[in-house]
């Protein structure tokens, strides 16, 4: 594993999620900083002030737009925001400022899904509405306590795949499959237990790769479902929080917070993998 870029966690470059352009750019939600950071420039403010906003989830469209999960107590704030243009960031999707937001996601016909992670629920955006709305709630997808940063994180990371909305619950340790039936939330299926993980990827095999946050290791679960640790804090881990599948490997990002080392930083392991997986549908201007 090789660290690509190192960021500056007194600043509060904390990457906590990643998506990667078709051109190979690689973004990256800068958690405490309010911004997302592009390869080969500048982090970008997102949302300027308030001083509160927590820049959390990333997702794309086909186009290859951004959007960002922001969480804040101001109303005129918080929701989903996208990128218009170089350091030009506009509010896409309102929410509740209650809103825990965390991981984000599009579905093939163009509905977001947004998890909150305080409350437990899945939020969502369908095409053409410009607000997030309660999608799923339901105990599966709850924190444990409030205690800590772990027990405290309920549903994290979503992905669309195979017809269906996967999600990690960190503090219940579980990996879900939650059916879409005709956009409405169907069966909720555990996949997987005991693995504390933060957000996920798939490739096109359908091969899962989990970022294990509080156990700073990333896991490869086989659609058969045989288990691999690929990477461990020897190798440079310090809280892995989100997955990218590149061509030749995948792009994991540190956020650095938990633990005494603060070492954000974004890292590259190279192994075999099959071509990413998300769905980029085109979204209305």
């Amino acid at each position: 594993m090789r660290i690509l870029k190192a960021f500056d966690h007194s600043a509060g470059e904390m990457p906590e999620n990643i998506v990667v352009l078709a051109d190979g750019t690689i973004c990256a939600t800068l958690l405490m900083a309010g911004a997302v950071w592009l390869s080969g420039s500048e982090p970008e403010q997102v949302v300027p002030e308030p001083a509160d906003a927590l820049v959390v989830g990333l997702a794309s469209d086909a186009e290859d737009r951004l959007y960002a999960a922001v969480r804040s107590a101001t109303g005129t704030v918080a929701g989903i925001w996208r990128r218009e243009g170089p350091r030009r960031w506009v509010r896409f999707a309102a929410s509740e400022t209650r809103a825990g937001l965390n991981g984000i996601t599009f579905a093939d016909d163009g509905t977001l899904f947004a998890a909150d992670s305080v409350h437990g629920e899945i939020l969502c955006c369908a095409p053409g509405d410009d607000t997030l709305r309660l999608w799923l709630a339901d105990k599966r997808l709850a924190p444990v306590s409030p205690d800590d940063a772990v027990s405290s994180t309920g549903v994290n990371g979503l992905k669309v795949w195979d017809g269906a909305l996967w999600a990690t619950n960190t503090a219940q340790g579980t990996v879900l499959r939650i059916g879409i039936d005709a956009g409405r939330p169907g069966q909720v299926e555990q996949m997987y237990s005991g693995i504390p993980a933060d957000d996920f990827a798939f490739d096109s095999s359908g091969t899962l790769y989990l970022a294990v946050h509080p156990r700073n290791t990333v896991l490869r679960i086989t659609p058969d479902g045989a288990m691999t640790t690929l990477a461990t804090e020897a190798d440079g881990l310090d809280g892995p929080s989100a997955i990218a599948v590149i061509d030749d490997g995948l792009l994991v990002t540190s956020l650095g917070m938990l633990g005494s080392r603060h070492d954000p930083n974004i890292a590259r392991l190279s192994l075999d993998v099959a071509a990413p997986a998300l769905p980029r549908p085109r979204m209305p201007r």
